[in-house]
């Protein structure tokens, strides 16, 4: 009989882990556009995407920056976590999406 009573439980057990995922699963997010905005002393930039959808960023020490300095204009891909109502950005590639990968170059038969 009491093996039988833990067995009633275990759907619902089944059914709560199911319906609250864990956030230690979530290991960020990544976001491609162009730097429309920075803010230096608030340490945020904004990031305009190839949609036209503008996010808002803050970076902090730990946060990776690479390929040069970070500016208005230019390319960047970037990771970052959601935290304290934020997006905090964890690194910054500067330079086109990786993804978008190298132009093809033109050869004779397509000419």
């Amino acid at each position: 009989m009491r093996s039988f009573g833990v067995l009633a439980f275990l759907p619902l057990l089944i059914a709560a882990q199911i319906a609250a995922p864990s956030k230690a699963k979530v290991h960020g997010f990544s976001l491609s556009g162009t730097v429309v905005r920075i803010d230096a002393g608030k340490k945020t930039l904004a990031v305009r995407n190839a949609a036209g959808k503008e996010t808002t960023l803050a970076w902090t020490d730990a946060t990776s920056v690479f390929g040069g300095t970070l500016a208005v204009g230019q390319a960047v891909t970037l990771k970052y976590l959601d935290r304290d109502g934020k997006h905090i950005a964890t690194s910054i590639h500067i330079g086109p999406s990786p993804a978008a990968g190298p132009k093809p170059t033109p050869t004779a038969a397509s000419r």
